[in-house]
């Protein structure tokens, strides 16, 4: 979807042209003209819709406002939500949550990582229970529309490659509905990891207890960017091995997308990962492959750990310098070291974690306002 768009106004005969000259608008869906935004400029109205691309060799990610272009780079950082499973979490799946990330925490950016086939406690996941699921989905996304920023769906599964056809009918779904938005990213395998085999247990996994290939993901990755390139040319996420710390396995072997449209992740947790998971990241983008930090969190990989400020700012630091967007876990209050809220926070007021308190002041540094782009008519 290009950035200016035109729509029929509901009591008009005539079409309206919104967001062309900057104006206070954001695009609008054809799929859902329902959703207005409020008196706000955000990223999105900035920067356009989000584009892989590189200058010079090097890998990084643009907007279409703007182009690819040498000091174009876009950066956007925020909040990736928790699982959608909980009511610690999927409570902040809302627009009054939102809202309340927009303007206590600067986020530009949210990921709603939906559960898949998991049932914990009362919710299901996606394939279990789909109409709740959509709720959450909906919600959020209109919030994220009317709040001018970015927002990831995710299809958070770490067996996907089991999942071939219910994905397929997920991002068939939810790219005709939302594929419009400049707002939306899809990212289409959370950390690849095994096949379950019935258990979800990788150790009785078919590759003898080790992770997913490179060319199953890849194969995978094929499947499901045709399903979404029937109706959106937004930004696609692809996963990578090793819980996405080896976009560097895709050199040379990439998926196959016609729009040229696809980021790799890379997830990392400050007290767990250092120089050879950077390393990674740096090998694919010197190699001209755009990078995308879809998950990090400030403790240790199993999302507990007492956040460490001088690794978390090395790592800070070396997304800063790299241009690289990003997406905290967890915008949640659940009972783990990196959940950001505390026990008593509410959806409009959040009190924060240790975690918390060190992502706040991390995403203190996103613009306090934005401008329109001119885009061309």
């Amino acid at each position: 979807m290009k950035f200016c768009q035109v729509f029929g106004a509901l009591s008009l005969a005539a079409f309206l042209l919104w967001g062309c000259e900057g104006e206070n608008v954001t695009s609008v869906s054809k799929t859902d003209v329902d959703i207005r935004l409020a008196d706000r400029v955000g990223p999105v109205s900035q920067y356009g819709q989000l584009m892989a691309g590189s200058v010079d060799g090097v890998g990084r990610i643009y907007g279409s406002c703007e182009g690819v272009a040498a000091g174009k780079e876009v950066q956007v950082r925020g909040m990736s939500m928790y699982w959608s499973l909980l009511d610690e979490a999927t409570m902040f799946y809302s627009e009054a949550g939102i809202n309340t990330m927009v303007r206590d925490m600067k986020v530009e950016l949210i990921r709603l990582a939906i559960a898949t086939n998991e049932k914990w406690n009362k919710t299901p996941g996606f394939i279990r229970d789909p109409e709740v699921q959509r709720g959450f989905i909906d919600a959020s996304v209109k919030a994220a529309v009317k709040n001018d920023i970015y927002v990831i769906i995710d299809w958070h599964s770490h067996t996907a490659v089991d999942q071939l056809e219910e994905a397929k009918q997920f991002f068939s779904e939810m790219a005709e509905k939302y594929g419009g938005y400049d707002n939306v990213i899809f990212e289409i395998f959370n950390e690849p990891a095994c096949l379950k085999n019935g258990s979800g247990d990788c150790s009785l996994s078919k590759y003898g207890g080790g992770f997913l290939p490179w060319d199953s993901v890849r194969t995978y990755a094929n499947e499901i960017i045709p399903v979404i390139r029937q109706y959106s040319d937004n930004l696609i996420l692809v996963g990578n091995p090793y819980w996405d710390q080896t976009p560097n396995f895709a050199i040379g072997n990439e998926v196959e997308d016609p729009k040229h449209n696809v980021a790799y992740t890379f997830h990392y947790y400050a007290m767990t990962h250092g120089n050879n998971e950077r390393g990674n990241a740096d090998k694919a983008m010197k190699a001209g492959l755009s990078v995308f930090v879809s998950e990090w969190g400030t403790g240790t990989s199993n999302g507990n750990g007492t956040p460490g400020e001088d690794r978390n700012i090395i790592w800070q630091e070396w997304m800063d310098a790299n241009k690289l967007s990003s997406a905290n876990w967890s915008a949640s209050k659940i009972s783990e070291g990196t959940a950001a809220f505390a026990s008593d926070a509410t959806v409009d007021s959040l009190t924060y974690s240790p975690s918390g308190e060190m992502v706040k002041g991390f995403l203190a540094k996103n613009p306090d306002s934005y401008k329109a782009c001119k885009a061309a008519k």
